[in-house]
């Protein structure tokens, strides 16, 4: 009998570290800021996710976007956010928006990083031309990355929303374009480039861990996939790379375009995966972002209220 409750203690202790929710800071590292130029028709349109059954409801102006976003790290504590295109939004909110520099000339992306503009670069995301990471038009963009000594996001799978390819003119993207292995001449040619891999890398679980444990300077980022899975999807996905020891090196992100919403179930997919522990949620959330990113200990100290 003794031995019975003994046991069963230490199971609700266990349930008990796996199942806190994790409250602390947040660093997001994929969001994305537009104006009407750059949103376009986005703005407006609704997102159904069939793999799911779930539609996720679009912001209708670049402001709306902004201030909705800016809101939901109000209300989940996201404390950095690492934003593609974020200089329209670096005024409105100067500590907490990090600027990733896309679609801009070599020069100007030089520029800001010289003057302690740019944060990274991305995303980079050749996948919707049909072109890899290996592709020589590329080149320049890691080079400078190294030299700058600022990282890359470098998006792959998924690419859009699911039937993407069929239904919204992405007709250059393939599958066979999707595999994160692309990547390893570029950072063999580039040994000191940090990169992280955007969605995770997903489908590819073992190319990922192969990947992982081959390169040290390779991270990767959960975003969109922890909305647009099914939630036993995404956990098989992360908890593989968790069980293959690479819990280190799992960012979080949420790829918050126009769904203001998808924040909430981005965080909620980690919170709610019980094989994980709160210790390995701070990871997660925050403190894998903070060593890849390089802050400084008093800004840790200072989201961290230490």
């Amino acid at each position: 009998m003794k031995r019975n409750l003994i046991g069963l203690l230490l199971f609700s202790i266990w349930g008990t570290l796996h199942s806190q929710q994790y409250t602390g800071p947040i660093i997001d590292m994929h969001i994305h800021a537009y104006n009407q130029e750059l949103g376009g028709m986005m703005f407006g349109m609704d997102h159904p996710n069939p793999l799911k059954n779930e539609l996720y409801k679009g912001v209708k102006t670049p402001e709306a976007q902004k201030m909705e976003t800016l809101k939901k790290m109000d209300e989940h504590n996201i404390v950095l956010a690492l934003t593609s295109n974020g200089q329209l939004w670096k005024n409105d909110d100067p500590e907490r928006i990090l600027v990733s520099g896309r679609n801009m000339p070599l020069e100007q992306l030089r520029s800001m990083a010289e003057n302690g503009e740019l944060t990274a670069i991305g995303e980079l995301n050749p996948f919707y031309r049909g072109v890899t990471a290996d592709d020589a038009s590329l080149r320049p963009l890691f080079d400078l990355a190294e030299e700058m000594n600022i990282p890359i996001g470098f998006h792959i799978m998924p690419g859009g929303p699911p039937s993407g390819l069929y239904h919204l003119g992405m007709n250059e993207i393939r599958v066979r374009n999707a595999n994160p292995k692309q990547l390893e001449e570029v950072l063999v040619e580039h040994p000191n480039l940090k990169i992280y891999v955007m969605h995770g890398g997903w489908p590819y679980l073992e190319d990922m861990k192969a990947m992982l444990y081959v390169h040290p300077q390779l991270y990767l980022d959960v975003a969109a996939i922890d909305w647009v899975l099914p939630k036993a999807e995404f956990h098989n996905f992360i908890k593989g790379l968790v069980d293959a020891g690479f819990g280190k090196r799992i960012m979080f992100g949420t790829d918050q375009m126009m769904w203001p919403e998808t924040i909430d179930i981005a965080i909620d997919a980690i919170n709610s995966a019980d094989f994980l522990t709160l210790e390995q949620k701070e990871d997660i959330f925050y403190d894998n972002a903070a060593e890849f990113l390089g802050l400084s200990a008093s800004l840790i100290a200072k989201h961290k209220k230490l």
